[in-house]
């Protein structure tokens, strides 16, 4: 069970931002492109740390398949690849504060379905 109030899981198990309207295009960039990964999580809050601490720092990219967002000293930029116009600007606190809520991902058991020993090749099946 998922106990957040910024995001719920949809009709396929996905993670869907049901967080407020105008934090959309940055819960949608975390499930898109962070895809609730712990680790890409814990770095993008702390570039946005590092941005908030440094006068010197020098704005980063985080790409991803469908945004790429810009850490810098005034908060994170979002920029939607497939669709120019769904972009957004955010504050230092709202991008820490959609990413700490981000659910965490749920792994699905799998076993082998087939294995030879060690070094031979084994089959999944989920």
């Amino acid at each position: 069970m998922i106990r957040t109030q910024y995001y719920t899981e949809d009709v396929n198990d996905l993670p869907r931002f049901t967080g407020p309207a105008g934090l959309k295009v940055l819960g949608n960039w975390v499930t898109s492109d962070i895809q609730l990964s712990p680790l890409a999580a814990l770095e993008a809050i702390d570039l946005v740390a590092a941005a908030q601490a440094g006068k010197g720092f020098a704005p980063e990219d985080l790409d991803g398949n469908a945004h790429t967002a810009t850490v810098t000293p005034r908060g994170v930029e979002v920029d939607n690849h497939v669709v120019e116009h769904v972009r957004g600007e955010f504050s230092p606190d709202d991008a820490v504060r959609v990413l700490l809520v981000a659910p965490p991902p749920r792994y699905r058991r799998r076993r082998p379905l087939e294995s030879r020993g060690w070094g031979d090749r084994v089959i999944w099946y989920p």
